[in-house]
């Protein structure tokens, strides 16, 4: 049976799952508990002449201000959290708290260090304020898918109404076909914007699949411009030339579609009725170069680096219409294909989107 103090206080140091150290008065560790192997990796009398900065990682030392972190540990009080190397190459992280020994009879040592492993608590921290900042930026994204679909789907509907209660009222041949193709062409919006909010929605959700095959791109380009060419009241001309020696690139055809599809109705949208918008096709030697030019607001240089975020839209675009998410699921896209995304403007004289496709898709 144990019966005195010192067999006691042996007892708890020896099986104690904490790190229990006695320092001297240049904070040296003068004792160190048996779990100095557990917890830091090396044996008790290993740590005997060490101090606790010793085992401290060199970014964590890199990333605080060092002259503070040290006197931290000069005249520690409370808790210090700190990253260290463990024995065997991990890291880990460790909470110590401090004693003051000073008034004590043992004149020897200065302060008492106990610490702990509390390397499971900060990564759990971690994953769940990741989990918080993604909750928040889902919540943020649906406050803006609902502001936005409010605010954008209700133009066409009112444009639509609109022209049906004037049909009601009167049909010569003429109000009738107007009132159509308005109505088309209000149509045509709505299904974009729904496409928008689609496609987004299986980006959020991962359910966006990726299928890559080998794809004639001056093909998808030219049927994008038919498209756009075929719709009423359509008088744009799209310039498209292509140089070097065309090659198939490796690509998913929807979202390649997507893409150039996005980059070119905007270019149309944003462009004065008397302009051409301009798409050029370089081969190169392991990649597709595609360049879409407009003649049209252009976008201010301090709002360029936003223009790809969701539901981001420049000031000088408020009376366009559009859900400002269409360039920020074709940076996905464009990430998908391991390919680059920018943009060159000059307010009031244009804008060229540049997308570069490697030839091969390397995963």
């Amino acid at each position: 049976m144990v019966t005195t103090p010192d067999e006691v206080y042996k007892l708890i140091a020896t099986h104690t799952t904490d790190l229990v150290c006695l320092h001297d008065y240049e904070n040296t560790i003068r004792f160190a508990s048996d779990s100095a192997e557990t917890v830091l990796g090396y044996p008790a009398l290993q740590l005997v002449g060490k101090k606790l900065t010793d085992f401290l990682t060199e970014n964590f030392v890199n990333e605080m201000d060092f002259p503070t972190l040290m006197r931290f540990f000069d005249r520690p009080g409370g808790r210090i959290r700190y990253e260290v190397r463990h024995g065997d190459g991990s890291l880990r992280w460790l909470e110590s708290t401090f004693t003051n020994l000073e008034n004590t009879r043992y004149k020897e040592y200065r302060f008492l260090s106990t610490s702990r492993d509390i390397t499971e608590s900060v990564q759990l921290t971690d994953d769940l304020m990741q989990a918080l900042s993604a909750e928040q930026e889902l919540s943020k994204l649906k406050t803006n898918l609902y502001s936005v679909a409010s605010h954008e789907f209700k133009t066409p509907l009112a444009v639509i109404q609109a022209n049906i209660e004037m049909l009601k009222v009167k049909q010569t041949k003429k109000l009738v076909n107007e009132g159509l193709s308005t109505m088309e062409e209000e149509i045509d919006r709505l299904n974009t914007m729904i496409g928008d909010m689609l496609e987004l929605k299986k980006m959020t959700s991962g359910q966006r699949t990726f299928n890559p095959a080998e794809l004639d791109l001056e093909q998808v380009v030219t049927e994008v411009i038919n498209s756009l060419q075929s719709k009423p009241k359509q008088s744009r001309r799209f310039q498209f030339q292509q140089r070097g020696a065309p090659f198939k690139v490796e690509a998913d055809y929807s979202l390649l579609r997507y893409i150039l599809s996005n980059l070119i109705a905007n270019a149309d949208k944003f462009s004065p009725p008397d302009k051409t918008v301009d798409i050029n096709l370089y081969y190169e030697a392991d990649q597709v170069c595609l360049e879409v030019t407009d003649y049209g607001i252009g976008i201010p240089e301090e709002e360029q680096p936003a223009i790809f975020q969701s539901f981001y839209r420049a000031k000088n675009a408020g009376h366009i219409s559009g859900t400002g998410v269409g360039l920020a699921i074709v940076a996905e896209f464009v990430k998908l294909h391991a390919g680059k995304i920018n943009v060159t403007s000059t307010p009031g004289e244009g804008s060229t989107f540049t997308v570069k496709l490697p030839k091969q898709i390397s995963i």
